[in-house]
């Protein structure tokens, strides 16, 4: 989807209320809790859309256990912040492009939809990625935040990836350290056995073919590019390059702000074009 055919869909409250039910992004019925469960009628109440119980009289709002809940700006601005979230946008720019929402309001709910794919991803089950005839890179990177000159997390995490770079699949894990014994797991529970594994001369990889992997290195103190067999991590190196780059531009002050950010690049990694949809097929609220 565009932005000019989501325009065109949320043009005003009644047609953004009514692409939202359609589409299941919000519930289409309410069941009232006092009166055994029956049925409540969607109603209007000061140009708001709300249920009620024709029984009881209990009210509910549409938006109930979603991050829309207990809006404080329009609807329509905040759809179009999700989809300028789910681009890419700076914060800045989605600032520009929204009418009306000040530069916190962006920031806060740039970090609320960042936490919502943390608890997206946590519930996607991740598959294997390579196998026999498929060649995946492997690498990992440190995020020290020195390096963006806004502050130092005490314990800046390590980034193992691996991309296979026939498919495109990936895998990216958080770890405090890169010994042997972590690597080892990491591979086991990421890359079927019989994958071509390319990684750099880290001791970390050492003998990898006992664990039923074919092997192969670039020793990047030499070279970016193996002369004898061609390999290199230069797919892998990339996608960090394109993490660095979100990670300058938040404001990342804690580990829990990192973790944040690695959800979000992961979701978007995953889900590419459909971000957007992904997004809004979960706007209920994660406990």
């Amino acid at each position: 989807m565009n932005h000019r055919d989501l325009v065109m869909l949320t043009k005003n409250y009644e047609s953004t209320i009514e692409w939202l039910m359609t589409n299941n992004y919000i519930p289409s019925y309410a069941l009232c809790s006092s009166c055994d469960d029956k049925e409540m009628k969607l109603e209007n109440n000061k140009n708001i859309k709300r249920w009620r119980c024709s029984k009881c009289g209990q009210v509910s709002s549409i938006f109930k256990n979603t991050i829309l809940e207990n809006l404080k700006i329009s609807l329509s601005n905040i759809i179009d912040l999700i989809y300028f979230w789910s681009i890419d946008l700076t914060q800045n720019k989605s600032a520009f492009e929204t009418d009306n929402i000040c530069r916190d309001t962006v920031s806060k709910w740039y970090h609320k939809l960042s936490l919502q794919t943390f608890f997206i991803m946590k519930e996607t089950q991740a598959n294997k990625i390579g196998g026999i005839g498929h060649i995946v890179e492997v690498d990992e990177s440190k995020f020290s935040k020195r390096k963006y000159n806004i502050g130092r997390l005490n314990r800046s995490p390590w980034i193992v990836g691996g991309v296979d770079i026939h498919t495109g699949e990936m895998f990216f894990v958080e770890v405090i350290n890169r010994n042997q014994h972590t690597l080892r797991n990491i591979l086991l529970e990421k890359v079927h056995l019989g994958t071509t594994i390319v990684t750099d001369c880290w001791n970390g990889y050492l003998n990898l073919e006992s664990l039923g992997y074919i092997h192969l290195t670039v020793n990047h103190s030499e070279n970016f590019v193996d002369p004898t067999t061609g390999a290199n991590t230069q797919v892998i190196e990339n996608r960090w390059s394109i993490f660095k780059r979100k990670i300058r531009s938040r404001f990342i002050t804690s580990k829990s702000d990192f973790s944040l950010i690695f959800s979000e690049f992961m979701f978007k990694l995953k889900f590419k074009t459909h971000a957007f949809i992904k997004i809004m097929e979960n706007l209920n609220k994660f406990n």
